[in-house]
């Protein structure tokens, strides 16, 4: 182990003492850790800050700004009641449309982007119904990034499943994943996870929506009925190219929704203020504060000191089962910390070329790597929609991990279970 490897991990160390324990605000921490990668030497300053100029953090402020706006119409309004009504005084029938939509969306653009765009209208729903917000925007932001990625060859995901395919190109082995092989692994599995947080949601009480509803029609309107339908037109315009944006790749989908940003500042439908106001930057700061993590884990040599930890501990595995279980394992709990983006890039090339030595299938053993790195529930660091829910819902870390363990050891489970059987069936 070398000092840069020591001094990297005694940072992850002393970060996640204080998100667990709460010894300071999480975005205070969170920006703590871009300054002592840059303090120790470990990273130049343009990298440590690079989390700032990170797509998805420009993204988010568009997507802040025009949700800002969006709430502000009677147009929510008519949502709201109308999920109540349909909820029928149960707070599953909520949750499970709530789930259905954000996954759909999610599949298109990003559970992040979704998350973000959605919250507003989220946070109204649990306003006028009384439900828990933590018990809402927990299982959709879970289910929402589940749903996002590598279920079904739809936007980014095609790009994630062409890299996997690079990981067993690179490994010298003939065999490839088909378009729809995650698919049958990942679908079921969301299948699961959505009946689990809907048994958790139940029990809630909903209140009736009638009061609610007579009450918002007696208050003012924002904008004028002209003004409400061009923010309206600007939100769902903008969910329709961001999506054909990250399917095309023709622009960024960051550039729609600042571009849209822009529109909604530039008529007046906000004021500086108020737009400053709605952007959540306690998620700004925790995401773009954890994110140079990743390229301090590989500039530092630390991916090559856990690389040779994973070798040592299987230098000669026989069963393609408990090796992908490994690198399952290995990986739902590293993603706790970093992008599942990075531990792709970590563990994918050990995984598949292990595999290989060893004589085994490796397309068991990968998925291992590409599921397990999915499964980020347990902590608001590990992807951008938890972030989100976590500041969105006004968790403390103890209530986020208790909430978010359990359905990380489910998913786990269902994976060893279902995944050799589905991919033993389709080869």
């Amino acid at each position: 182990m070398t000092a840069q490897v020591a001094t990297l991990l005694a940072i992850l160390a002393a970060m996640s003492v204080s998100f667990f324990a709460e010894l300071l605000p999480i975005s205070f921490t969170a920006l703590m850790v871009p300054v002592a990668l840059q303090a120790t030497g470990i990273l130049k300053p343009a990298q440590a800050w690079a989390g700032f100029a990170n797509t998805t953090i420009i993204t988010w402020y568009g997507l802040f700004i025009i949700g800002g706006a969006f709430v502000k119409t009677t147009f929510t309004n008519k949502i709201k009641h109308f999920v109540n009504r349909n909820a029928k005084g149960s707070s599953v029938r909520v949750t499970l449309m709530v789930l259905i939509a954000c996954s759909v969306i999610g599949m298109m653009t990003s559970a992040g982007g979704t998350i973000a765009l959605l919250s507003p209208l989220l946070l109204e729903i649990c306003k006028d119904t009384g439900m828990d917000p933590k018990r809402l925007f927990k299982p959709t932001a879970d289910v929402c990034n589940w749903a996002s990625v590598q279920m079904f060859p739809i936007g980014g995901s095609i790009a994630y499943f062409m890299w996997f395919n690079s990981y067993l190109e690179q490994t010298g082995s003939p065999l490839r994943y088909g378009l729809f092989d995650f698919t049958f692994i990942k679908f079921p599995m969301w299948l699961i996870l959505v009946a689990y947080y809907l048994f958790m949601s139940r029990g809630q009480k909903i209140k009736d929506d009638t009061v609610a509803e007579v009450a918002d029609e007696a208050k003012p309107a924002r904008y004028t009925p002209k003004e409400e339908k061009v923010i309206v037109t600007i939100f769902f315009l903008n969910v329709i190219l961001m999506v054909v944006a990250s399917m095309t790749k023709i622009i960024a989908p960051y550039l729609v929704s600042l571009f849209f940003a822009a529109v909604i500042m530039g008529k007046g439908y906000l004021t500086e203020k108020e737009a400053f106001q709605s952007i959540s930057w306690q998620t700004v700061f925790l995401v773009a504060g954890t994110l140079p993590l990743a390229t301090a884990i590989n500039v530092s040599g630390t991916s090559k000191w856990m690389v040779g930890l994973v070798q040592q501990m299987f230098p000669s595995m026989t069963n393609p089962v408990v090796l992908a279980t490994a690198f399952a394992v290995i990986s739902m709990i590293v993603t706790q910390f970093m992008s599942n983006l990075a531990v792709w890039a970590v563990f994918g090339p050990i995984a598949a070329s292990m595999a290989v030595s060893l004589g085994m299938d490796p397309r068991l053993v990968l998925a291992g790597v590409g599921v397990g790195s999915i499964i980020c529930f347990a902590t608001p660091m590990a992807a951008p929609a938890p972030a989100y829910a976590y500041s969105a819902a006004g968790f403390t870390m103890k209530e986020y991990i208790k909430m978010g363990w359990f359905p990380c050891v489910l998913m786990t489970v269902v994976f060893v279970l279902w995944a050799p059987l589905v991919l033993n069936w389709l080869y």
